[in-house]
């Protein structure tokens, strides 16, 4: 089965539409390896859209091409089968290119058909992405209400589009942006995701604990303002689901699902103290046997001893952390508003809880030469991470670090596809070449992951048959990452 979807009973033309949401291909084919073993992220962005779209009336199907290493003639296949009135697709930067390439195959095969893209790149980008002719709408920030309003608005002409809040369109040859929507103040409020239209088994984590996992989303929004880090679709308002909702959600996943291990993917899980105290310790006084992980990253200044051993009690096996950089200089560049010395107690009291580590490395940063990544290097020995997650820095549109870079005269190119993890770097620096950069990102990365100390740190975190599958599943990632060549660069004409 190439999407799966409610059952067909609305037809285009009225207020109900039949739209079939696309997740395309993180990585074009030169990354195809990577993508084939890294761990493909729930589209929760995508699931919740479809969620709100179903509870309005409309009949909705979902392709997710990333997981499901779908091609573009799945996609011809779908559109001719379904014919739906609306395509909506989600782009990150690097599936900007291919999502594009979807929406003109959806005017050649379906005409009627409208098209919309949502997500961070068009967010960031909207006048860009709205001014290709085979789009007709950019949904900017969050989408839910947004796109129940736009669902009513399509085909009723410009001036209903107007009255839309949030998007930006074509009129009359000109990019028109209607005013921002304001950020959903209670999440509560929004439905839980369409579970449905997604196999959790081909969303399972290379280092999970079991087979049959869910992420989950209690949070949006992120308050910190690292250089690095675009605002996304969710913006710096913090705001949270209650643990009340939260906790609800879980109960669902257990009982229709199965689901006995989650990831709760929020950029910022652990700023509000009282509420991950009260979701942890009701798992623990309804005796859930529950495994949870931070995949995405929790922040080391919420975090201290009593918090990370509730934590631990309540089913908490793996926390990542974005460290980016062992040099207190580099992290005063960025804004990252944490110390080395804060890391190291937190990773201290990790490991002594037997709480799996996860360091997110960034090698690139403008200010940063061989030295530095040394030193990089030998903070990374010294907390002694189970996973280092290094990679070289995209500077991605929108970000501070993007116009820094782009300031100096360093962007070198601006294909967005190109703007990929592990891939070959978008930039220089004054101390590296694109080439340089690369290879200062392998040279900290196997000589981090191929120590002796390392493979039996990570041999003595085995307990069952299932993890040493995970473990073999993580270790073909790291290397695919770290021994891979990045593409080379163009040549020039002539």
């Amino acid at each position: 089965m190439i999407f799966f979807g409610t059952e067909d009973s609305a037809s285009g033309g009225g207020m109900t539409q039949k739209i079939l949401l696309i997740n395309p291909l993180y990585s074009d084919a030169a990354n195809a390896s990577i993508s084939k073993s890294a761990w493909k992220a729930m589209p929760m962005g995508m699931l919740y859209l479809a969620a709100a779209l179903e509870q309005a009336g409309h009949t909705v199907k979902f392709m997710d091409m990333e997981a499901l290493r779908l091609t573009e003639a799945d996609v011809r296949k779908a559109l001719s089968e379904f014919a739906p009135t609306v395509v909506g697709l989600t782009a990150a930067t690097p599936m900007i290119r291919q999502a594009v390439r979807l929406c003109r195959l959806a005017k050649e095969l379906v005409p009627g058909a409208k098209t919309v893209i949502g997500g961070v790149h068009a967010t960031i980008l909207p006048e860009e992405v709205a001014g290709e002719a085979c789009v007709d709408v950019v949904v900017r920030g969050e989408g839910e209400r947004t796109a129940v309003e736009l669902m009513e608005a399509l085909f009723s002409g410009d001036a209903a589009l107007e009255r839309v809040q949030g998007i930006t369109f074509k009129k009359d040859g000109r990019i028109v942006a209607t005013p921002e929507r304001a950020p959903i103040a209670d999440l509560d409020t929004l439905p839980f995701p369409a579970w449905h239209l997604v196999r959790l088994g081909d969303y399972q984590h290379p280092l999970g604990r079991t087979q049959n996992a869910a992420s989950v989303l209690t949070s949006r929004g992120c308050p910190f303002r690292c250089t690095f880090c675009s605002r996304g679709v969710f913006g710096r308002n913090y705001r949270v689901r209650s643990a009340e909702s939260v906790l609800a959600e879980l109960e669902a996943l257990r009982s229709r699902y199965g689901v006995e291990e989650v990831y709760f993917v929020d950029d910022a899980f652990t700023i509000k103290r009282p509420r991950v105290e009260s979701i942890c310790g009701s798992i623990i006084a309804k005796g859930w046997k529950l495994h949870w992980a931070t995949p995405n990253g929790v922040n080391v200044n919420t975090l201290d001893r009593d918090l990370l051993r509730l934590m631990k009690e309540s089913g908490c096996y793996s926390l990542s952390f974005g460290i980016e950089s062992g040099n207190p200089e580099t992290l005063d560049r960025i804004h990252k508003g944490q110390t080395l010395d804060r890391v190291r107690a937190v990773f201290r009291d990790c490991r002594e809880l037997d709480i799996e580590t996860v360091a997110f490395i960034i090698i690139g940063f403008p200010n940063e030469d061989r030295a530095m990544n040394d030193n990089t290097l030998r903070f990374l020995k010294e907390i002694r991470p189970d996973v280092a997650d290094i990679h070289t820095l995209i500077p991605l549109p929108g970000t501070a670090i993007f116009e820094e870079l782009d300031r100096a005269g360093f962007i070198l190119e601006r294909d967005w596809g190109k703007y990929v993890f592990h891939g070959r770097p978008v930039f220089r620096t004054a101390h590296f070449s694109p080439e340089e950069i690369h290879r200062e990102y392998k040279r900290v990365y196997l000589r981090y992951h191929l120590r002796p100390a390392y493979v039996l740190q990570r041999l003595r975190r085995i307990r069952s048959w299932e993890e040493v599958l995970n473990n073999l599943k993580g270790l073909w990632t790291l290397l695919s990452m770290g021994l891979r060549r990045p593409p080379a660069p163009p040549r020039p004409p002539g």
